[in-house]
């Protein structure tokens, strides 16, 4: 998420004056180090800690709250709610759309506030990958196997490809699978309360804007930013 820090998720927290954020999946606290550029009141975090312990990075930032945990474990008793939610964390269709589902649920986003997803597009837009796949439950598991990834193949690669030493769904498309069907299948849910942007550069990146004023000429604006995307 890094890579759209300051083209992107920067200026436009800047400008709607995003206060409070949460960051769910921050693994070394790069994008985190970005956000905390924007000056917030509050940075909630949440994260399993596999990668680095945020809590000690973070431990004499009075602004910063670090969560050790599962996603779908925290935000269920999570009660603040924010201006804006960062979603980067295990990239498989059951985790990001019960995160979606338990933000809107639980109403932990504001009106008017955002939620950027990473990785919406190749290889994970439409393919499940699990970095701990005894986390999720078994009727929501894809077929997987550690193999990599060719762009333009739907099958696992037997050899080569990206991303082998993690478990990726063995094919490509279908129902259920992959961050971009889960941001989908959410939206369906709620046709008429959310707008979407997207940039597909990079791994991809997605914005949910919950409701408030927009504005045609702003949605314009953006757009045109999420598309001129280097």
């Amino acid at each position: 998420m890094k890579y759209f820090a300051d083209t992107i998720i920067k200026p436009f927290i800047v400008e709607r004056r995003y206060r409070k954020l949460c960051e769910i999946g921050a693994s070394f606290g790069e994008n985190t180090s970005e956000l905390l550029k924007t000056n917030p009141s509050s940075l909630t975090i949440i994260d399993p800690c596999l990668d680095a312990d945020l809590k000690e990075n973070y431990r004499t930032n009075k602004n910063v709250v670090v969560h050790q945990g599962l996603s779908l474990e925290v935000v269920p008793k999570l009660t603040e709610q924010f201006d804006c939610v960062l979603i980067d964390g295990d990239h498989n269709w059951y985790t990001v759309f019960n995160e979606l589902r338990l933000i809107e649920e639980r109403g932990l986003l504001r009106d008017g506030g955002a939620i950027f997803l990473h990785d919406v597009s190749w290889p994970y837009g439409r393919r499940d990958m699990y970095y701990q796949v005894n986390t999720i439950p078994a009727e929501f598991i894809q077929p997987n196997a550690k193999k990599g990834i060719v762009r333009g193949e739907s099958k696992l690669s037997d050899s080569g490809g990206i991303n082998a030493e993690v478990n990726n769904a063995l094919f490509e498309g279908g129902s259920r699978n992959g961050v971009l069907t889960a941001v989908e299948d959410f939206m369906n849910l709620h046709p008429c309360k959310y707008k979407y942007l997207s940039s597909y550069r990079e791994v991809g990146l997605g914005l949910l804007f919950k409701g408030g004023s927009f504005g045609k000429l702003r949605m314009v604006k953006w757009l045109l930013r999420f598309k001129s995307v280097k």
